[in-house]
């Protein structure tokens, strides 16, 4: 409260301050478009004032037009947009202007009411100065990319509160899709809400089933700034932008040579890190051309779990008896277990790989299972090479032509388990088809006459490892080729900006598999017989077709031929393709008493593409790996918009400024179920007096389904998913634990070995398209104050709200919420839920389906907070000069609502893993001489492991459940750069991440956030790191 109370005091005393000043007078200006050098001139004599500047420098830049009735300051402002100059000094008779350094011109937050440059902001189309926005937006610059050590864009923006991870190397390791890209979702409302654009531009999706692009595609050196908004945009920039938009700005340009190289290490070894940095730029033909041209190699080393000991622990979470046991291992041997039933433990036999004992019998899976820990990968290794290329042809006359080209190459070699079968291995698109039981007349089983004699006609059943075909790997080589051309130029007298531009984009995945198992060619080499004193084949076709018997019994029996016969090695090719054409107006209709009214009116016509194709062993469905079916679709769109800003009071009482926006677009789909959307937005913006500003905007964004999730077909992929019949025992209570013994594989399990165990927590969860979708349409709302109080200059603390409403959202349902909703429904496992799980003989999970379809709502409200303050302690002899910075959000609501067993059913995903009520950023940075020293904490508040087991836990009234409640976690960080004064083009900077080496809470499989390695990726992998690199101009 009196923190509260002192911050009202200040406003007050700020409002009154501002109230007693003086209106500044208004200039009548008339400056047309021409190099910065002629502009400033026309300016000083205009405004009658002195203005020193350096010449040289502004003659190489152009500034665009000002025309309309202003105060020196604001004609100023508009005046030095985009010439990288800035305010040195200013007096009533004279203004000093000079070239910002690189870390002044990166500045990466809001900025004080003395730094006002007005620019075209993300969310809008208009110019307009960034303190003024009438949508929150938060910045993050070039210099503070390099300095702290990020080597991936996503890494940076996730640090953010209110940006979450989606895909990225610490999380896709199993992925078909998504290993070894990087995405995020803004507001934890997924990638496919939260639109990216390359310098205002859609870009084609680098993600084979989505609308999503990977921000590791990009050359580093060649950005210039990423800046991300909250809330509707589909009003100016179309369909996607319903959480957000992440707006990555390319240098406008750059003249001379830049080099640069980066180093990042581990402290506990692994996962280390390396960049390579070029940008050169020049101008040509009496500077009308300007050439720049950027290309960056980088290299992510894989980090195993056998990196981190924490990593290997081998223990499982039980939620249904509340303990942890171990050891979590894999009843799959690589010498083979092997049953004559399965309804007794004294018919279990296996080869004893410790003593090597061919056959004992009584296996039990905690004492003679595998430990795969070891095999495991915790971040994906990746190989990227950047190249862009720009262009700008000034014709005279005000007009421009522009052009760049972007190209992408990435490489990441994933790892899975070495591949498992047994006899109950289902294959086939429908999973029609089972591996099948050893047959009894097997001249290998012979070879054990008591395992023979017990075994049934039917056959021996049988479980195994299959180590002689090696370890499962996954290759992606991903191509991403963009280009973005566009002719500019001035109409109506220079008052008004036109352009056309063209984009096109085409992404291409390679995706190598090896090391799978065909099952269709197991199954024929499991039954095997004696012709002419050959071991062969059964089946005398596959005999014919080439089929290597295979001897099971034992480590390393299976020949090589067999070995090759039962390897299945795959391929997937996929490929996207986006084609744009635009066009833009922008400029003042007219003058009002209170400033000119500035409007935009534009359209854009839009082609995307998708196909993907496979091989004749993966479309059948016949192998180990995810099922991915051949398909293509396309989607066209043309659309149109309208946006306006107007000014409605300046410098009147109790209204310094008063402006209103709007914004309209009319889109029309080639799609049944879509057909026409309107998109519209309606902003406010007051300030009462000069430093106290207030905006709040609605709007209505849509987002239409993509290719993938109108045209898919079944495809495979596969998630970590708690099952929970595992732990069920035949005393356990409850309706779950009902539901689970009344499969009769589970039944079977648990009167065997008195209770049931999933043996893999990795279960295939095909998605799946579907051609009824409609769009989803969302309402949203933002409402703020900014406070930038003229008594404390160079402060600015901004207070937001959000709120985010999708109806008809498009989305399959959790993995979890299936799987849940499958059991715990009272009367029975008949509801349609189940329908989507299927389980085998043994009562093991084997695929959960998640098919797309528009849902009821989600939802996504609450409140940021941002504070940025630079000031300096000269008055005490303190050199230098400090900045602070803090990044607040506070969760009120993130959930998702559908039809459930009994009615309307809501996930709520506040407070759990991933969705932290309080998370925050702080920095404290100091600048002195070409010395910067700064430190960094990102704090994410207490959660619980998920809201579902939470709610589990109180209901059952379990008296303190392992791992359920989780503690704050907070990571330090600390960076330097040094540019000395002897050789201002020499630049050293590193870092060290996670300074006190807190790897975050312990989760071991079993809790509905960890997995097999006992972490949650949204608190890192790699523990402390360290960064040091340098930066030479010439």
């Amino acid at each position: 409260m009196a923190a509260l109370a002192l911050g009202l005091s200040l406003m007050t005393v700020g409002m009154a301050a501002s109230a007693a000043e003086a209106p500044k007078p208004v200039i009548a200006f008339n400056i047309p478009a021409q190099n910065a050098a002629k502009a400033l001139n026309d300016f000083a004599r205009q405004a009658n004032i002195q203005l020193l500047f350096p010449y040289d420098a502004a003659a190489k830049v152009r500034t665009a037009p000002i025309k309309g009735k202003y105060t020196r300051e604001e004609a100023l402002a508009r005046l030095l947009v985009d010439t990288n100059f800035e305010v040195a000094s200013i007096t009533a008779t004279t203004v000093t202007l000079r070239e910002k350094t690189p870390a002044e011109a990166a500045q990466s937050r809001p900025q004080s009411n003395e730094d006002v440059q007005e620019v075209v902001v993300t969310g809008s189309r208009l110019r307009r100065p960034t303190f003024e926005s009438p949508i929150p937006l938060v910045v993050i610059g070039n210099e503070e990319l390099a300095n702290e050590g990020y080597m991936d864009i996503a890494d940076a923006l996730t640090d953010i509160p209110g940006i979450d991870q989606s895909a990225s190397l610490t999380n896709g390791q199993s992925s078909t899709q998504t290993n070894g890209i990087s995405t995020i979702s803004l507001r934890g409302m997924g990638s496919n809400r939260t639109l990216t654009l390359i310098d205002g531009h859609r870009t084609v999706s680098n993600v084979g089933n989505s609308n999503t692009v990977s921000l590791s595609t990009i050359p580093a050196a060649f950005v210039d700034k990423i800046e991300v908004t909250t809330g509707g945009a589909s009003a100016v920039y179309g369909s996607d932008a319903i959480a957000g938009v992440v707006n990555i700005k390319t240098l406008a340009k750059f003249d001379g040579i830049r080099v640069r190289a980066v180093k990042g290490l581990t402290q506990d070894g692994g996962g280390g890190s390396s960049e390579v940095a070029f940008l050169a730029g020049t101008s040509f033909l009496d500077k009308r051309l300007q050439l720049m041209i950027g290309a960056n190699h980088e290299e992510q080393e894989i980090l195993r779990a056998s990196d981190r000991d924490w990593a290997l622990v081998n223990s499982t979470y039980s939620q249904t008896t509340n303990l942890l046991t171990g050891p979590d291992v894999s009843s799959y041997t690589f010498g083979g277990r092997f049953q004559t039933s399965t309804s007794s433990t004294a018919t279990k036999y296996y080869f004893d790989e410790t003593s090597g004992t061919a056959y004992k019998t009584g296996f039990v899976t905690a004492t003679n299972g595998v430990d795969l820990r070891p095999e495991g990968t915790l971040i994906t290794p990746r190989t990227s090479d950047n190249v862009a290329v720009k262009a700008t042809y000034d014709f005279g006359n005000d007009l421009i032509l522009k052009g760049q080209v972007l190209y992408s190459t990435i490489e990441t070699a994933g790892t899975r388990y070495t591949p498992s079968a047994y006899y109950n291995t289902t294959y086939g698109i429908n999973d029609e088809y089972t591996v099948g039981r050893m047959n009894k007349i097997n001249p290998y089983l012979a070879l054990y006459p008591t395992l023979q004699t017990a075994t049934p006609t039917a056959g021996l059943y049988w479980y195994r490892r299959f180590g002689e075909v090696g370890v499962m790997t996954i290759n992606n080589s991903r191509e991403t080729l963009r280009g973005m051309f566009s002719l500019e130029g001035k109409a109506f007298g220079g008052n008004w900006d036109w352009d056309l531009g063209y984009s096109f984009g085409k992404f291409e995945q390679d995706q190598y598999r090896s090391n799978g198992l065909n099952y269709e060619n197991l199954s024929y080499a499991m039954k095997a017989t004696t012709v002419n004193g050959q071991i062969v084949c059964l089946d005398v076709t596959a005999r014919a077709n080439g089929c290597v018997p295979v001897n099971p019994f034992g480590v390393g029996s299976i020949s090589v031929a067999a070995a090759n016969y039962i390897r299945a090695n795959a391929w997937y090719h996929s490929e996207n393709e986006q084609e744009s054409v635009t066009g833009n107006l922008t400029g003042t209709l007219f003058e009002l008493p209170a400033g000119p009214v500035e409007a935009a009116f534009g359209f854009e016509v839009r082609r995307d593409s998708t196909k993907t194709q496979t091989d004749d062993q993966t479309e059948r469905g016949v192998t180990s790996y995810a099922y991915i079916p051949r398909y293509e679709g396309e989607v066209k769109a043309s659309e149109a918009y309208a946006e306006i800003a107007v000014p409605l009071l300046r410098d009147a009482p109790f209204a310094y400024r008063l402006n209103i926006d709007a914004a309209v677009r009319a889109a029309k789909y080639d799609l049944s179920g879509v057909d026409n959307t309107l998109s519209y937005r309606a902003g406010l913006q007051w300030a009462p007096v000069k430093g106290l500003n207030f905006r709040t905007t609605l709007a209505r964004a849509q987002r239409a389904p993509n290719i993938t999730e109108l045209y898919s077909p079944p495809r495979d992929d596969y998630e970590t998913v708690v099952d929970p019949c595992s732990g069920v025992t035949a005393t356990t209570t409850g309706t779950v634990a009902q539901n689970c013994r009344s499969n009769a594989g589970i039944a079977a399990e648990i009167a065997a070995n008195g209770v049931f165990t999933q043996d893999s927590s990795s279960i295939n969860t095909p998605n799946s398209g579907n051609l009824d979708v409609k769009e989803e349409t969302a309402d949203t709302i933002t409402a703020g104050i900014v406070f930038s109080p003229s008594f404390l200059p160079r402060f600015q603390a901004s207070i937001d709200y959000y709120d985010i409403k999708v109806e008809g959202v498009i989305a399959s349902l959790q993995t979890s919420t299936i799987l849940g909703s499958c059991y715990a429904d009272a009367s029975g496992t008949s509801n349609h839920f189940c329908s989507f799980v299927s389980r085998d003989s043994e009562g093991q999970l084997t695929r959960i389906i998640n098919k797309v379809d528009n849902l009821d709502e989600m939802r996504a409200r609450g409140v940021d907070v941002a504070v940025a303050y630079r000031f300096d302690l000269n008055s005490w002899n303190v050199p230098g000069r400090f900045d602070v910075r803090v990044n607040y959000n506070r969760r009120l609501e993130l959930e998702e609502s559908y039809q459930g067993l009994s009615g309307l059913e809501v996930d709520d995903w506040v407070g759990e893993v991933g969705g932290a009520e309080h998370e925050a950023q702080g920095s404290l940075a100091w600048n002195n001489k070409g010395l910067q020293l700064k430190w960094t904490a990102r704090y994410i508040g207490e959660v619980v492991d998920s809201n579902e087991r939470l709610a589990a836990v109180k209901a059952a009234g379990t008296v303190n459940p392992l791992y359920l409640y989780l503690g704050s976690y907070t990571r330090h960080d600390v960076s330097f750069s040094y540019k000395p004064n002897t050789n201002k083009s020499l630049k050293v900077f590193g870092s060290m991440r996670n300074v006190f080496d807190e790897y975050g809470p312990y989760l071991p499989s079993g809790t509905d956030s960890g997995n097999d390695f006992n972490y949650s990726s949204i608190y890192g992998v790699t523990g402390r790191s360290f960064s040091l690199g340098f930066q030479v101009d010439f």
